[in-house]
């Protein structure tokens, strides 16, 4: 070991700020279209009508989009939190790893709370329109493989790739892992009530589960 290297300093992990930037504009790219679906969700169709509210509720696609923004808000604070505060300001603290997984999770509810609605609009029709039948199931079945993926992408492929290539040392990066379980378990649980919520509401849908809520779009 060279004199005047320490241990600690070997050890040190110097992200590039860069790729925390990066992050954050994703971050905002995502937060831009939540608002614009929230915006619009009380003037689709097919929702339920709640005395005293404006327009129709669509509770679980607004409840899961929502989650998002608070996902998304958390993650930004856990990336800025991760730069050191000097003229370089690299990322050097294990909280990058955490914005990584709560921006990934914002993702994953921003793709549910987007393709929900559609592929229900687009059920509705297929029953309507009888001699459009195939047609209407063929667009399901291709939006559900396309949305499924994305949100499996971001749910669970996203924070594999970077639990395995976390630099931050086996112990934080089983402490963000536990969490990044936990979450996913009250994401999931969240899920389920709303769409039990939704049904109490008269909105047809199945009877939701936790499980179902860790692979949201086999219930598409």
């Amino acid at each position: 070991m060279p004199e005047g290297t320490s241990a600690q300093g070997r050890s040190e992990v110097r992200i590039a700020v860069n790729a925390m930037r990066a992050r954050l504009t994703l971050l905002g790219f995502n937060l831009a279209i939540v608002t614009f679906q929230l915006s619009g969700l009380q003037h689709r169709s097919g929702g339920a009508v709640v005395p005293g509210l404006d327009g129709t509720v669509h509770l679980a696609p607004a409840v899961v989009l929502l989650l998002g923004v608070a996902l998304s808000f958390a993650a930004m604070v856990a990336f800025v939190a991760s730069g050191r505060l000097d003229e370089r300001g690299d990322c050097t603290h294990w909280s990058l790893l955490l914005g990584d997984v709560l921006m990934y999770l914002a993702m994953a509810q921003t793709v549910a709370g987007l393709f929900e609605p559609m592929l229900r609009d687009l059920k509705v029709a297929q029953v309507a329109g009888s001699s459009l039948e195939h047609e209407f199931d063929a667009l399901r079945t291709a939006l559900a493989a396309a949305g499924g993926i994305a949100w499996a992408a971001a749910a669970y492929l996203g924070p594999a790739v970077s639990f395995l290539r976390s630099p931050f040392g086996r112990p934080a990066t089983a402490a963000v892992a536990s969490l990044y379980l936990a979450l996913l378990l009250a994401l999931a649980a969240v899920w389920a009530l709303a769409q039990r919520t939704q049904l109490e509401l008269g909105i047809i849908g199945d009877p939701p589960s936790v499980l179902k809520g860790l692979a949201v779009p086999l219930t598409w």
